[in-house]
């Protein structure tokens, strides 16, 4: 019983510095897979949109292009196995306060209007994100 507690004790300290940064991690790819999400969801790729989605992100968390990479492709994965958007949207929700959310309904606007296009299925996800 005693290692037990000692093993808890342990994990709970080695894990401390660790659980607010992968939480960011977490957020970061939930913003990331409704980025790519709106820029798919008229099931037309615009290279337009693209490039939006990836200024959006270098902008909002001052990360290098090769990161920004290794985060579009995680977040990529992430949306292709979600099966609706609560996991995402619910992570968000969970790190930002609503100042921070509402910045990330603007960024999904102007991934929207990239393309010069709104697409209702496009309207529609930003009015349920």
């Amino acid at each position: 019983m005693v290692a037990f507690m000692l093993l808890d004790k342990l994990k709970s300290i080695l894990t401390a510095d660790v659980e607010p940064q992968s939480q960011e991690a977490g957020a970061r790819q939930a913003v990331a897979a409704l980025l790519i999400h709106a820029s798919r969801i008229d099931g037309d790729i615009d290279p337009a949109e693209v490039a939006v989605r990836d200024r959006l992100l270098q902008q909002k968390f001052d990360m290098a292009e090769a990161e920004i990479a290794d985060l579009v492709m995680e977040a990529e994965d992430a949306e292709a196995r979600a099966t609706d958007l609560h996991r995402f949207t619910r992570k968000i929700k969970e790190i930002y306060d609503r100042d921070r959310r509402g910045r990330i309904i603007e960024m999904l606007w102007e991934i929207v209007l990239a393309d010069g296009v709104v697409d209702h299925h496009e309207a529609h996800l930003v009015w349920r994100v």
